[in-house]
């Protein structure tokens, strides 16, 4: 049985590793959220965590399609273009057709996306400075290693195979 304080959360006693990290992700997420929500599309409506997520994607991976988009933030192709098609009206992204094979449309960024991405990209820099308050740089890094070290172990448990 799970014990929870009044906040809805497991007190930091009781609190397993993988619980600490859905924590930190939910609450970083939720944070970055709130202040993402000032943003908003050209009708005036506020930013959302699928649009913004997908901006993103775009921006990292220029030139994607909309199925590699999809499968890089893990969501559905049907949502995935329902919000490509939101972003596209905003004039924040838009389809292209691939050189090679007509039917296949990449995605590439518009201009105007770019003032969003650094305003975003800023919110994302304060909060990591919000969440690191009180922590040396060395700290820092050694917790840095140590998640990289984590990573890499269950990168390799995946090849593992099923548990017994």
């Amino acid at each position: 049985m799970t014990i929870m304080d009044d906040r809805g959360t497991t007190p930091p006693a009781n609190r397993s590793f993988a619980t600490q990290m859905a924590l930190i992700t939910k609450l970083l997420r939720k944070r970055f959220d709130q202040r993402a929500r000032s943003m908003t599309l050209s009708d005036g409506k506020p930013l959302t965590r699928a649009q913004w997520r997908v901006l993103a994607a775009v921006h990292l991976r220029e030139g994607a399609t909309q199925r590699e988009i999809a499968e890089l933030l893990d969501i559905g192709t049907v949502a995935t273009g329902q919000t490509i098609d939101r972003l596209e009206g905003s004039q924040w992204v838009e389809r292209r057709p691939d050189q090679s094979d007509r039917r296949v449309k990449r995605l590439y960024l518009k201009p105007q996306a770019m003032p969003v991405l650094e305003r975003l990209g800023l919110l994302g820099d304060r909060e990591d400075q919000s969440a690191m308050v009180g922590i040396s740089s060395e700290d820092m890094a050694r917790l840095g290693a140590l998640l990289e070290t984590i990573i890499e172990n269950l990168l390799s448990a995946e090849d593992d195979g099923p548990a017994d």
